[in-house]
């Protein structure tokens, strides 16, 4: 009885923490178990949050950050701006000797051009991170980070004002070196159109 309890309990907090039990059994005995950690973790980001967690993320990236974002708005005389302060940490970044690539949306599927991603990719271009302006017809209009191979946000959160700050919006933040082989892998294909 004790036994079954224990058991039991086990099951719960580790479902409770995302660790799964697979027992092995031959008839009425159990002959040992298993346990299997998930390979992947996600949390849902929502409105604020994406930034705080972003933010901490890139400061200790050690090798690599890719980013593809549709608007990421960067404007210098205004002092508060949350979006200021992601491009200027992906300078930092690469100040430190990370691998910063940076794809920005430019002209749309409707031919309009985004100009309003000129400043950040002037920014960041003049402070040696590799920045590219996509210029194809169709439109990105994604917003993914992958860091060091292993942390991937994804969602709604462009890199403006309004975006990180005051819009309604949600992300998440994944931690799987295959999902972001993926999304790299994605990435990748963008870059080279």
């Amino acid at each position: 009885m004790r036994k079954s309890i224990l058991i039991a309990l086990l099951l719960a907090v580790t479902a409770f923490i995302g660790v799964a039990f697979s027992f092995a059994s031959l008839g009425n005995v159990q002959i040992g178990y298993e346990i299997v950690v998930p390979t992947s973790q996600i949390c849902n980001l929502v409105d604020r949050e994406y930034y705080y967690s972003i933010m901490e993320d890139i400061r200790s990236a050690n090798s690599s950050i890719m980013v593809a974002m549709y608007s990421m708005v960067y404007d210098p005389d205004d002092s508060f701006d949350w979006a200021n302060d992601l491009i200027r940490e992906l300078v930092y970044a690469r100040e430190r000797g990370v691998n910063v690539t940076v794809i920005l949306e430019y002209r749309t599927y409707y031919g309009e051009y985004m100009d309003r991603n000129l400043d950040a990719y002037n920014y960041l271009s003049a402070n040696g991170v590799n920045v590219l302006l996509d210029n194809d017809t169709e439109t990105d209009h994604m917003k993914l980070v992958i860091i060091d191979d292993y942390i991937v946000y994804v969602g709604s959160h462009n890199w403006s004002e309004s975006g990180l700050y005051y819009n309604k919006e949600t992300s998440i933040r994944i931690v799987s070196p295959e999902i972001a082989k993926e999304f790299k892998e994605y990435f990748q294909t963008i870059r080279k159109s």
